[in-house]
């Protein structure tokens, strides 16, 4: 009889399953350097104005008073200890863990996830080839052993503390440079890891840029209120905290505007803090790359219209002059789906027809080269079916409008985070208007704009229980009036609904 293959030459089929890319970007050097000037406190600033979740590993301290972590993250997760497990690691140099060790270098931190605060996830032997490879920095949510050495190994340790236990009984090293949690928050190989004296705080790659101008500009700031502060004595709260805009004639503004300090003191969407502000030179160099200005035109348009003519018809003949009729009859704002047969033309002819008289979007957007087809062709906004978050996150880095679909609070809550200045609730819901009334109410801070289920008649009920703003579909454009191309009554449907529509608005 055969013998047994050894556990660990076993093919390990369960690390295989199909996974999305693990690593989001890298950031540059000179981005680290610009980063590590910051504070970690004005990084989470720059985080939270643009709407990312929490950002600071939580428990992650430093092993001693001073220091300081700034590089690219090489990550490593750790799984429970279980014989199975322990059996199909790779054993010896090919662990996890020193292939880790290995992608290290002066410009990197290994980012090790613990399965517990004061599970060991190392100690002086096996760091010691972490001080070999001059590594840029160790953070854990774990705790480390043998401080005397790790200290006198020189580079900087972030740990939930210090411990006596051993880790292998408790905990196997599995996977490197995948998509960990640490802390409570999620690392990406290639992110930038910042940590200070308060903490360590995990900057997306893809966001780098954005997150330092913001940040930069908010600590500019706060250095002013503080030197005013220190000169006139006073209650902070005259000038802090803020967020934008910053309004001019405020205490704050006018001392902004006696500095010479430019601030965005621009309309931003009701209740919520702003997703979109000037960025630095990579993402001012894309050609999809919005201005504020750009941005916030927009925004103000949606709240000054309320209303928007969504157009799906089976032929592309038949959009022009359906959307003509709306358009005769009061509509402002109008949105092509992309399941129109020729719609990104028929888009593209309007926005030049009817350029700064009627704001024309794109709908049916589900992946960003969706979203660049779109902008290609004119769109000045964009809106989804369904809350696809890297559409979103790619727009908010661009200041372009997008207004993805939602159907529970939660969702639209998820999509007001990842950057959406609006919240389209599609389908339907029961009792509509009072759904919004209800969810307006709780979160006052969203925006809105149901389109399934609103009609001619029930379009202002919306808008008076809290909808930010209202899209008409089918209502507007019954498909049997759309194929006996009865435009007169098109146009009629939206005299009557721009009038319910501007009724409930004053």
């Amino acid at each position: 009889r055969a013998a047994a293959q050894p556990a660990w030459t076993r093919p390990l089929g369960a690390r295989a399953f199909a996974l999305g890319p693990a690593a989001g970007g890298s950031v540059s050097d000179e981005m680290l350097d610009k980063l590590s000037s910051l504070s970690t406190q004005g990084l989470i600033d720059g985080l939270w104005v643009m709407g990312w979740p929490q950002a600071m590993i939580e428990g992650a301290r430093p092993l001693a008073k001073g220091q300081k972590v700034a590089g690219r993250a090489v990550t490593l997760r750790f799984v429970p200890h279980r014989p199975d497990v322990a059996a199909d690691k790779p054993a010896g140099v090919d662990s996890p863990e020193y292939e880790a060790f290995e992608k290290c270098g002066p410009r990197d931190v290994l980012v090790m996830a613990s399965v517990g605060p004061w599970e060991s996830v190392g100690g002086d032997i096996k760091f010691l080839r972490l001080k070999q490879r001059n590594v840029g920095g160790l953070v854990t949510d774990g705790s480390v052993r043998d401080t005397d050495e790790l200290l006198d190994y020189g580079f900087p340790v972030f740990s939930y503390s210090t411990t006596a236990k051993q880790g292998p009984a408790v905990m196997q090293p599995w996977e490197c440079n995948g998509v960990i949690e640490c802390g409570g928050v999620v690392v990406r190989p290639g992110d930038a890891i910042i940590g200070d004296q308060d903490g360590v705080v995990v900057v997306p790659a893809a966001a780098a840029e954005k997150v330092y101008e913001i940040a930069h500009h908010r600590e500019t700031i706060e250095g002013v209120i503080k030197e005013e502060l220190v000169k006139n004595p006073g209650p902070p709260g005259k000038y802090y905290p803020f967020k934008p805009p910053i309004k001019p004639e405020s205490p704050l503004g006018q001392l902004l505007t006696s500095k010479g300090i430019k601030f965005h003191s621009t309309w931003a969407a009701r209740g919520g803090a702003r997703r979109s502000m000037s960025t630095g030179p990579g993402l001012a160099a894309d050609p999809y790359m919005r201005t504020v200005d750009e941005y916030q035109s927009v925004l103000r348009r949606f709240a000054a219209a309320r209303a928007c003519a969504v157009l799906r018809t089976p032929t592309a003949e038949l959009a022009p002059p359906a959307m003509e009729a709306a358009i005769k009859g009061g509509f402002e704002i109008v949105e092509f789906t992309l399941t129109t047969p020729g719609c990104l033309d028929t888009l593209s002819d309007f926005r030049k027809r009817y350029d700064g008289k009627v704001m024309v979007g794109c709908g049916t957007i589900l992946t960003v080269e969706d979203a660049k087809k779109s902008l290609d062709a004119g769109a000045e906004f964009i809106v989804a079916p369904v809350f696809v978050p890297e559409v979103v996150t790619w727009c908010a880095l661009r200041n372009v409008v997008v207004l993805p679909g939602t159907q529970t609070p939660s969702e639209a809550f998820a999509a007001y985070k990842a950057g959406a200045p609006i919240q389209k609730i599609f389908p339907g819901v029961a009792n509509g208007h009072m759904w919004v009334k209800a969810v307006s109410n709780a979160l006052p801070f969203l925006n809105l704009n149901p389109t399934s289920g609103v009609d001619l008649d029930n379009a202002g009920d919306f808008l008076k229980n809290g909808a930010f703003g209202v899209g008409l579909v089918a209502p507007l454009f019954p498909p049997d009036k759309i194929m006996a191309k009865d435009w007169d009554a098109i146009h009629a449907n939206a005299v009557k609904v721009i009038g319910n529509v501007k009724a409930a608005s004053k």
